[in-house]
């Protein structure tokens, strides 16, 4: 009579690989969840920044205002770019995939919209006679934030910049003070 070995593997080599699985795991989680936090925020201030892009662009094109709206609803939020006088939406953007745990925070509080002059320029005033937007904060809680900033910065630039006090001044990444 014969005896065969055995082959796989035993109890004990399978408990060690199963130990060092859920160690790489446990260590991978909070650099994964910080990159994706820092993803969205980015591409919500990325998606922001190209709709104010959006406006001034037709504002220039069409000869006459047109104005963005900003919904900061966290998850469902989103930006419309409309022709002031009419206030027909010509495109829109929504947060929903991209950036849906970012929380958007305009400044001045109660403001929702910045109007583009014919020239391309922020409107001092709003038609609506509401505040005007004048910088956006992104954040998600536990993560870094970005600024997107317009208006004031170079005449009417858009500006997406990190707020961090650790980054120099004369860091392009900064913030304007």
């Amino acid at each position: 009579m014969r005896v065969n070995p055995q082959s796989g593997v035993t109890l004990i080599e399978l408990m060690v690989t199963i130990a060092i699985a859920t160690l790489l795991v446990t260590l991978a989680v909070p650099g994964y969840t910080t990159w994706i936090g820092d993803s969205q925020i980015r591409n919500g201030a990325e998606s922001l920044g190209s709709g104010l892009r959006y406006a001034k662009t037709q504002a220039i094109l069409r000869n006459e205002p047109v104005r963005l709206v900003l919904d900061p609803t966290t998850g469902t939020g989103g930006w419309r770019v409309q022709l002031d006088g009419a206030g027909t939406t010509i495109q829109s953007g929504t947060f929903a995939e991209s950036s849906s745990r970012a929380q958007f925070t305009p400044i001045p509080l109660a403001a929702r919209t910045v109007t583009y002059t014919a020239l391309g320029l922020v409107s001092p005033t709003n038609t609506d006679a509401t505040a005007v937007l004048t910088e956006v904060q992104v954040t998600i809680p536990g993560s870094r934030e970005l600024d997107v900033y317009f208006g004031g910065v170079a005449g009417s630039g858009i500006k997406i910049c990190d707020p961090s006090p650790l980054l120099p001044a004369n860091d392009t990444r900064a913030c304007p003070t």
